[in-house]
């Protein structure tokens, strides 16, 4: 099993996507990405965000983990959501680094229209309009193409 921390940047009610598009449609990615041997979480998401986005961030509590079972394409995948906070840099993509086509601040009240990865769509909205932290999914319902 995989796993993989991301982080939730929120600005101005808007939040941090990366932008996947493909011949079946658009995928909306939380920056973040697979653990390498010896790092922590932490350290996953601050490496992660300043290969693909050129910045620096922060990283502080745990918003939401759950898991995606293993199909006949993917791997089954942990993902962990944090809170993250730009402390250095200009979100700029670095396509040298991902293969995502665009970065875009999506408006929170966009979010639920999106086919957003990993799937924390009700997970972000506890977050964002209640506080609510540290909850357990169990199995996100991710829609694949």
């Amino acid at each position: 099993m995989r796993i993989r921390p991301a982080a939730l940047i929120l600005e101005n009610n808007h939040i941090l996507l990366l932008s996947y598009h493909y011949e079946a449609g658009t995928k909306f990615g939380l920056p973040g990405g697979n653990v390498d041997s010896g790092e922590n979480f932490d350290q996953t998401v601050c490496r992660e965000l300043e290969e693909e986005l050129g910045i620096e961030v922060e990283v502080g509590e745990m918003i939401a983990v759950g898991q995606v079972h293993a199909t006949t394409d993917y791997d089954a995948c942990l993902h962990v959501l944090f809170e993250g906070d730009i402390v250095g840099g200009i979100p700029q993509l670095q396509p040298d680094e991902t293969t995502a086509n665009e970065l875009v601040w999506m408006p929170v009240d966009k979010l639920a229209e999106l086919n957003l990865y990993p799937a924390f769509t009700d997970a972000i909205l506890d977050f964002v309009h209640s506080g609510k932290k540290g909850q357990y999914v169990g199995t996100l319902k991710q829609v694949w193409f």
